[in-house]
């Protein structure tokens, strides 16, 4: 083969139809479907995208031009970068305001902490002098004392209140303290955005992806027909606006989310007869609070950089990276200076500065953020039909909607099925939980840190909470299962005390000399024999004190029934609700105790 003939040598190009052999074949014939999963958005994820799942007009869309999913600038953030807007939580005036300027010095581009911690004269006191950098203040009380006491100045960035959010949080929603802090912003602070829409209320509900954007264009719209009734201009009340959004665990699925707000904010300005050059989605975002844990914190860490990266690739204008003690009262300066350091890292040596969209022409991202746009504009529709977000709020529907993706939300993470690593999976019993909060916020996770706190506060007034595990027969017989056992009982901080079978006859005797009040079956299937049922039949029938017993593994639905009938409680394995067993073990304990 000559030189001329190599270079034009290809490889032959596969088809969607030669993956999917090739899928089949490791499946050993298997359907590829059984690779599929249905996200809580109600989406469909294939194990293989290709050209097909791209509508043409996409595919030649570039960053700067309409639908604006790509951002709204040819060069990304390489024209201007996002700003690290670490939001400072102690609860004194001087040491915050020393902490920020300690910040700023370290790479914070922007002054951001929770004004309602402080005094307004406090607020005051601590964004003094620091006019060269934006705002990044949210609020529940009222926006125009705050906007008095700080927003006259020379400010860009943002200062604002939600009034819907405050509605879903059964405080007053609308006000005229919102409306006239806006008409001063206006005429006083051009560069000061006044007009919050804010979803993490939502998010901490158990809201997913579609759920959230169709709030915030139903809240931005409802924002928006307030204002226009008051002598605002449509170019006036965009310029003003920007979207908070919390950024989730599924990495691919918040990328798709932000490039998707972007996209539903252009059809509503488009409907509103809005140039293109006027179409700019401000976006403010923070790592999730609704994913952090009180056990294992340092798995935080890992969250929030996930969360992180997925923000800055949907293209956010403002972060706050959590620190991973962000679930206690009071963050460390360690725990701080390592978020702010997130975002630097990703800045710095990820360089996600210098890369336009990387997420673009993915057509995994550009399908999953098709199907949520459509999603959310369906739902934001469906909004308006209700009378609009107000109405909606104050009927429910909107919680109505969001409580059945939370029940779904729960239903995985009591089964297992959803890993929270560290929680409900893989948990360290000998670790102790970040202090001050046991149970804060609306995290996901807090279920199983109330069960487990229960019973550390239940062996600490000398309560034996362990677990005997009848092992039986040799190590290789039974070790799986053990293994498994031991995990599932650890996320309610419940430890094993193993106990070795080898013989059927023995295990009347090990129980006596085991005086647990709970034992759970473990060995392999072939063990679980006639003589086995007998024996365990024989022993719930004499029981001389109250104890409960198990079976580790999943018999047939006629063998679960003469297992039950022998006295077995409840059968551990792969798909059993794993937070419901637990309860009802510490259920047990508490009765005895009491």
């Amino acid at each position: 083969m000559n030189l001329n003939k190599m270079r034009n040598e290809t490889f032959a190009k596969p088809t969607l139809n030669d993956w999917q052999e090739k899928a089949k074949e490791s499946l050993k014939g298997g359907s590829i479907d059984r690779l599929s999963t249905v996200t809580y958005e109600g989406i469909k994820l294939k194990p293989l995208y290709s050209r097909e799942d791209l509508p043409s007009p996409i595919q030649h869309t570039l960053p700067g031009s309409s639908d604006f999913r790509r951002g709204y600038s040819s060069s990304g953030y390489l024209e201007e970068e996002w700003y690290i807007s670490q939001r400072l939580s102690s609860t004194s005036a001087k040491e915050v305001k020393r902490q920020l300027l300690e910040e700023l010095n370290k790479g914070q581009s922007a002054v951001s902490l929770n004004p309602d911690l402080y005094k307004l004269s406090e607020v005051e006191e601590i964004v003094e002098g620091l006019e060269e950098y934006p705002l990044c203040l949210m609020t529940e009380n009222s926006l125009l004392d705050l906007y008095k006491t700080i927003g006259q100045q020379n400010w860009k960035g943002f200062i604002g209140k939600d009034p819907l959010a405050s509605l879903m949080k059964a405080s007053k929603g609308y006000d005229h303290d919102w409306l006239e802090a806006i008409v001063q912003a206006k005429k006083s602070s051009p560069q000061l955005k006044t007009i919050l829409i804010q979803t993490t209320i939502y998010h901490e509900l158990g809201a997913n992806a579609v759920q959230e954007l169709a709030i915030a264009i139903a809240s931005a719209v409802s924002h928006i027909e307030r204002l226009l009734s008051e002598d605002f201009s449509i170019e006036e009340i965009v310029d003003k606006v920007v979207f908070h959004f919390a950024i989730g665990a599924h990495f691919f699925t918040e990328i798709s989310k932000l490039r998707a707000a972007k996209i539903l904010w252009y059809k509503v300005l488009e409907a509103y007869g809005l140039n293109e050059e006027n179409m700019n989605m401000t976006i403010s975002a923070q790592t999730s609070p609704y994913t952090k844990t009180l056990y294992d914190p340092y798995v935080n860490l890992l969250r929030a950089g996930n969360e992180a990266f997925a923000a800055i690739l949907g293209g956010i204008n403002y972060l706050h990276v959590s620190p991973f003690d962000e679930p206690s009262e009071d963050s460390s300066l360690t725990a701080n200076r390592i978020a702010r350091n997130t975002q630097l890292i990703l800045r710095e040596e990820a360089h996600l500065n210098k890369v336009v969209d990387p997420a673009g022409g993915s057509y995994y991202i550009e399908s999953m953020t098709n199907q949520i746009a459509e999603r959310a504009w369906d739902l934001f529709l469906a909004i308006e039909d209700q009378g609009g977000m107000e109405v909606a709020i104050e009927t429910a529907w909107i919680q109505e909607q969001i409580t059945h993706v939370q029940k779904k939300r729960l239903s995985d993470i009591f089964t297992r099925k959803q890993s929270i690593i560290g929680t409900n999976k893989y948990a360290n019993l000998d670790e102790l939980p970040l202090k001050n909060a046991v149970t804060l916020g609306n995290r996901l996770s807090i279920p199983y840190e109330k069960l487990r706190y229960q019973v550390e506060t239940m062996k600490a007034n000398g309560v034996d909470t362990q677990v005997g595990l009848l092992c039986l027969g040799d190590l290789k017989k039974h070790k799986a299962r053990m293994d498994f056992v031991t995990g599932f009982l650890a996320p309610g901080g419940i430890r094993s005390h193993i106990i070795s079978i080898m013989h059927t006859e023995n295990l009347k005797e090990q129980i006596e000399n085991n005086p647990f009040s709970h034992y759970v079956i473990c060995g392999a299937n072939d063990q679980y024999d006639d003589s086995l049922l007998t024996a365990a039949k024989i022993i719930m029938a004499e029981k001389q004190r109250k104890f409960k017993l198990y079976l580790a593994g999943q018999p047939t639905v006629e063998e679960q029934k003469r297992w039950k009938e022998a006295g077995v409680t409840e059968f551990f394995h792969m798909k059993s609700d794993c937070y419901h067993i637990l309860s009802t073990i510490v259920e047990d304990w508490e009765g005895e105790v009491k």
